[in-house]
């Protein structure tokens, strides 16, 4: 069941990918005159919070902080399904037809659907679809990191940009742990509406690596997909070191 406090979560998550997204396009306007600041934009701002952020928290919280976890990552499937998805599209399409593009991403009419669900259902949910979820959190990642690998057979050549990579970690590893410090700082000395398993779940997600889903945006709008696959990939690999180690020195 959906506590109110809760409620809260995803629309900071929101609100927290929609500032990081618009401050790396306008910085990546500055510097690059194509849609090289588009895919700047989206790699710095969206994290991979199902396909890699989902396993790392089965294995740090019990399965009920899980589900905290799932209410948060609302936020950004509602921002891939909405900035995200349109910040890609621009930079192939004008206006009218990123907007048109958009109006057919799945997720945009999911999210809202599971919602109703869970509001008519008061969160019970029959047995065979509590099965089900079961088989599919397996699969979920797996077919999601698979997007990874979809994209990089189709790659001719890598493109590995020092300058390019350089900015998208400068956002995931020092400007998104620092916002996201200072709201769980808010959080623990003003707000005090939620304990110390939230405050470590938004801090992992800060420092989770670059969306998946960038790949499947850059290679499906032509933006760069070599490059978005190559960051994507580079950032997951590191994730496997830094993540275990950010753990270790918080002591899980």
């Amino acid at each position: 069941k959906l506590n109110f406090a809760y409620i809260y979560l995803p629309v900071l998550y929101f609100c927290l990918l929609s500032f990081m997204a618009f401050l790396y396009y306008r910085i990546g306007k500055a510097i690059y005159p194509d849609s090289r600041a588009n895919l700047l934009a989206l790699t710095a701002a969206a994290h991979n919070s199902g396909y890699f952020g989902l396993p790392v928290m089965l294995i740090v919280f019990p399965q009920e902080w899980v589900a905290v976890y799932m209410v948060i990552v609302l936020g950004g499937i509602i921002f891939e399904a909405t900035i995200g998805y349109y910040i890609a599209a621009r930079g192939a399409f004008d206006v009218r037809q990123s907007l048109k593009k958009l109006s057919g991403y799945p997720a945009l009419y999911a999210v809202p659907l599971g919602l109703l669900v869970n509001a008519l259902t008061g969160g019970v949910l029959p047995e065979m679809v509590v099965t089900y979820w079961t088989y599919f959190k397996g699969a979920y990642v797996v077919m999601g990191m698979m997007i990874i690998g979809v994209a990089l057979s189709k790659m001719k050549h890598f493109e590995f940009s020092l300058r390019f990579n350089a900015l998208v970690y400068s956002g995931k590893l020092i400007v998104w742990p620092l916002l996201m410090g200072a709201v769980v700082a808010l959080d623990t000395y003003v707000l005090g509406l939620y304990g110390p398993e939230v405050h470590l779940m938004l801090m992992l997600l800060s420092i989770m690596p670059p969306a998946a889903n960038v790949t499947a945006f850059a290679a499906q709008f032509n933006t760069g997909p070599e490059k978005a696959a190559t960051t994507v990939l580079a950032g997951t690999m590191l994730a496997l070191l830094y993540i275990p180690l950010a753990l270790w020195l918080i002591g899980h």
